[in-house]
């Protein structure tokens, strides 16, 4: 009896390990958990800073800042945004943002004069992540002053 019951078990984890497997669950040591580490992927911090000022170096307040995640093909093909984060500058020009993602290393950064008076403007940024350990990738920090243009009338 004892015997069938061990035979059971172990037919049952095979079967319950196959079902996970096939639902996107993977096996995880002890080195790859953590923050990020759903399904053992990989993450890294990043963080981009900088300020929003006018033609004549004057501070934007309530600037929209919009970081898109790009998703880049390997043919070298232009990449597609997948994922969008929004901020804000303070009264002082300055923003700030913060995340910790997983797979997209490859940012563009938007800024948007929500008063109208300025051009939007956009950078592309490739973030290279540094100093990590295990599936932690690292962290990587960028200042992007943006010098906006006013609209032409």
């Amino acid at each position: 009896m004892k015997r069938e019951k061990e035979q059971w078990l172990r037919i049952f984890n095979g079967v319950m390990f196959g079902a996970l497997i096939l639902l996107g669950f993977a096996y995880c040591d002890e080195n790859s958990m953590g923050a990020g580490s759903e399904n053992c992927t990989s993450y890294a911090k990043y963080e981009f800073r900088g300020k929003v000022l006018g033609e004549s170096r004057q501070v934007v307040p309530d600037a929209r800042i919009l970081v898109k995640h790009i998703a880049s093909p390997t043919d070298g093909s232009y990449g597609y945004a997948v994922l969008s984060d929004t901020v804000y500058t303070k009264e002082n020009g300055e923003y700030l943002y913060q995340n910790t993602i997983t797979g997209y290393q490859d940012f563009r950064i938007i800024c948007e004069d929500l008063t109208g008076v300025y051009q939007t403007d956009s950078v592309d940024i490739k973030m290279n992540p540094k100093g990590g350990n295990g599936r932690y990738e690292g962290k990587d920090n960028r200042e992007v002053v943006f010098k906006l243009k006013k609209r032409a009338i």
